[in-house]
Parts: C-alpha cells; structure tokens; sequence
C-alpha cells in the first residue's frame, strides 16, 4: 500500500527532489551530498617550480574542497604544496616532499574544508617537480572572511 505524501522544504515550499525507481516505476527520494550534487573538479600538472591556480571561487564567495588527488615523479629536492590563499592569507593543505618517494595520495573529505571568501585553491611546486593535483570541490554561499573563518577552526 502506497501513501501519496509530498515532502516539501521548509522556507521555500519547494517539493524535494525524487526519481522515478527503475525498478518499480514509484517515486523515490533521492538523498545525496552536496558534493555529489553539485561536485565539480579541475587539475593542474607542473613540471617545473611554478604556482598554478587550480580552483578560483566566484567573487565575493567561496569554495568546499571535497577531494584531494597528488601524483608526481620522485624528484631530487622538490615539493609540492596545496594551499587556500586570497593572495594576502594563505593557509597550507598539504605539502609532499618528492625527493625520496613519488607522492600519491588520495584524501577524500567527507567533511568538507570549506574556504573563505575569496580564497582560491593553489598548487606549488619547487624544484624540479613534476605533479598532477587534482582538487574535488563545489561553489558555496557561505562566504566568510577570513578572521571570521580563522576564528571557527
């Protein structure tokens, strides 16, 4: 027995998203992330001691970095940096050092590390690198500055 029921947000009074089952043709609820709705991804490769922008927000907003792929060639006295800067507050993510290993790393933050306005995603390396980031992430309202966003972590 079926109940004909709608499920409305709050605020909005928009009807929640549902999909037809494919295998019994009823409406189903669709549940999902926020990354897997609205996820996008870029990447940069450098050969070479370079910065490269990976993701630039939108103005005035921010970005939700979701995932974090890092792959490179062992490389004599080389790094590779991820970091969130709005080119005048700069906060690392991660660095490798490629020297002895290649890093290959693979960090999915379910969580979310959500940045401040403005602040876009960098990758830089030094020496002789040679690195691929790629950075999982979608855009975001929630736009904070950055002693505002500082202050919550």
């Amino acid at each position: 027995m079926s109940i004909n029921a709608r499920l409305i947000a709050p605020g909005s009074n928009k009807e929640l998203h549902y999909h037809e089952n494919p295998v019994s043709g009823e409406p189903t609820l669709v549940i999902m992330t926020l990354s897997q709705a609205h996820g996008q991804f870029k990447s940069a490769t450098l050969t070479s001691a370079d910065t490269s922008i990976i993701v630039q927000p939108r103005p005035g907003l921010s970005i939700a970095v979701t995932d974090i792929l890092v792959s490179g060639e062992k490389q004599a006295t080389s790094d590779v940096t991820v970091q969130l800067t709005d080119g005048a507050d700069t906060v690392i993510m991660f660095i490798a050092n490629q020297s002895d290993i290649p890093p290959t790393v693979n960090v999915n933050l379910t969580s979310y590390f959500y940045g401040w306005k403005d602040a876009r995603v960098e990758m830089i390396t030094s020496g002789i690198a040679d690195a691929t980031v790629t950075i999982g992430y979608f855009h975001s309202s929630r736009s904070l500055t950055f002693a505002e966003w500082d202050g919550l972590r």
